[in-house]
């Protein structure tokens, strides 16, 4: 290991220590939590803790796919693109696939972007813009953010890393760099990096990230009933983050991950009319798949999203009677909503739509029961719910890793070869041994200061940590 290296494990190791999150459950109660994510993709149980997920592959030159489903919004739309284009390390190696939802007279997604691109690229074309697929659509027809996810889905092609955002998203400089360095720090070919971005007024004025916080989504709305979908609270703050943190939740505002996740697990198309849910859906098709997701760190927030609250903001709910009456909306959202508590094992009543469940729903890597264990969901009593914002997140091996197997050539589960996760452990612990020394002389910390700052953090730390139990390794 070089000393370049060394530097970094131990200062990210120091960093790591110190990541925390403040959050109000139950309601009314300030809570303060920190996380240990050096440990997050070793299994709690003591007799699989040797077992990891597949080690990250990423080719020298890999492409990059942006989808966005876009209603109705043609200005921020091409914003959107244009930042990723603009401000990207190598654009040639970036596409863009938008389901352009419109009517007569709205603003045209890649026309707002040609315009910014002629003026940032003066000439007689529209630099990049073959490098984006358009499917235009009437948004009078419009069912949904699901559906048209699904659409967007259509649009990639043969890309490694697949992206999916709002229509109202800026990107900062290398962003298309510093993303799949952070996907890579989750040391999981299955991860996918995904919350709600920060706001814009996150973004420092020379166009830098936050110096101490990064979004991550851990709790729930309260369920009255227990055949209520559950609904994502909001996004929290975790703070001095420096790798992604496994989250127990997906949001739509951000998702990154290899495209082999968007083409293996479809969004299921049948979830007319669905928006509250459409997320908790989308986290269950990918985890119970095989796939893990991570809230990205301050080093990875690259996305920010326009939060701005706009009274007129035009909405697919506006819909309901422009393309049909209120009673065949009614009916199929039923329909849709039914479909989803049947995937969850949440009881309901009336009728569902079980068409296609080989396709959107096929035989799972994990259980329905172990992810409503791993995201705190009860099925029995809502009242049993619980957030996952006070607790360390751990990986959860395959019931079924055939299925990721055949996905990953020469990797197995069982009989996988832990040396580089193991050397990976080791530098990590030693770095961990020697961070206070090593940090006395780079930053020259007068020694009374470290050592109280070093005291308070070993005290929450040995209140909070968890208990990991040795094993032999394979």
């Amino acid at each position: 290991m070089t000393l370049g290296q060394a530097l970094t494990i131990a200062a990210m190791t120091w960093l790591t220590s110190g990541t925390y999150i403040y959050y109000d459950y139950p309601q009314g109660n300030q809570n303060q939590f920190f996380y240990e994510p050096t440990h997050q993709n070793t299994p709690l149980d003591a007799n699989l803790a040797h077992l990891r997920p597949p080690p990250p592959r990423i080719p020298e030159i890999h492409d990059i796919f942006i989808g966005i489903a876009a209603y109705r919004d043609g200005i921020k739309c091409g914003f959107s693109i244009w930042t990723a284009f603009y401000r990207a390390a190598h654009p040639e190696h970036v596409f863009v696939g938008v389901v352009d939802q419109t009517l007569p007279g709205d603003h045209i997604c890649i026309e707002e972007y040609c315009k910014l691109a002629q003026a940032s690229w003066p000439g007689p074309l529209c630099r990049f813009k073959n490098q984006i697929r358009i499917d235009a659509r009437n948004a009078a027809e419009s069912k949904g953010p699901t559906l048209a996810r699904y659409q967007q889905q259509q649009l990639i092609r043969d890309e490694e890393f697949c992206m999916e955002i709002d229509a109202h998203s800026q990107f900062l400089p290398n962003w298309d760099v510093e993303i799949v360095q952070e996907w890579a720090r989750t040391n999981n070919e299955m991860g996918v990096l995904s919350s709600y971005p920060l706001d814009f007024s996150f973004i420092e004025k020379d166009l830098s990230k936050p110096s101490t916080y990064s979004s991550h989504l851990c709790g729930y709305l309260d369920r009255g009933r227990v055949e209520d979908i559950p609904i994502i609270y909001g996004m929290h703050l975790i703070h001095d983050a420096v790798v992604p943190q496994m989250s127990a939740l997906w949001g739509a505002c951000l998702s990154f991950s290899k495209c082999h996740a968007e083409k293996r697990v479809p969004i299921d198309k049948h979830m007319n009319w669905v928006f509250w849910g459409e997320e908790y859906l989308r986290t269950f098709q990918l985890w119970t798949h095989g796939y893990d997701i991570y809230s990205p760190s301050r080093l990875g927030s690259v996305v920010f999203h326009n939060w701005t609250h706009e009274p007129n903001k035009k909405k697919f709910t506006d819909n309901v009677t422009r393309s049909g009456d209120q009673a065949t909306h009614d009916q199929e959202e039923t329909l849709a909503y039914n479909r989803l508590r049947l995937l969850l094992n949440l009881p309901f009543q009336g009728d569902t739509d079980a068409k296609e469940m080989h396709i959107f729903n096929p035989p799972p890597v994990r259980t329905v029961d172990q992810f409503l264990a791993f995201t705190g969901i009860s099925n029995v009593d809502p009242k049993q719910d619980t957030w996952t914002c006070g607790k360390q997140l751990h990986w959860v091996p395959y019931a079924v890793p055939s299925i990721v197997e055949e996905l990953l050539p020469g990797w197995s589960m069982y009989h996988q070869d832990n040396r580089q996760q193991e050397e990976f452990a080791m530098e990590l612990d030693m770095a961990q041994q020697g961070t206070t020394r090593l940090l006395w002389f780079l930053w020259l910390a007068p020694l009374a200061l470290v050592l109280s700052a070093f005291g308070i953090v070993y005290f929450r730390r040995s209140k909070k940590a968890t208990k990991y139990t040795p094993v032999a390794t394979r």
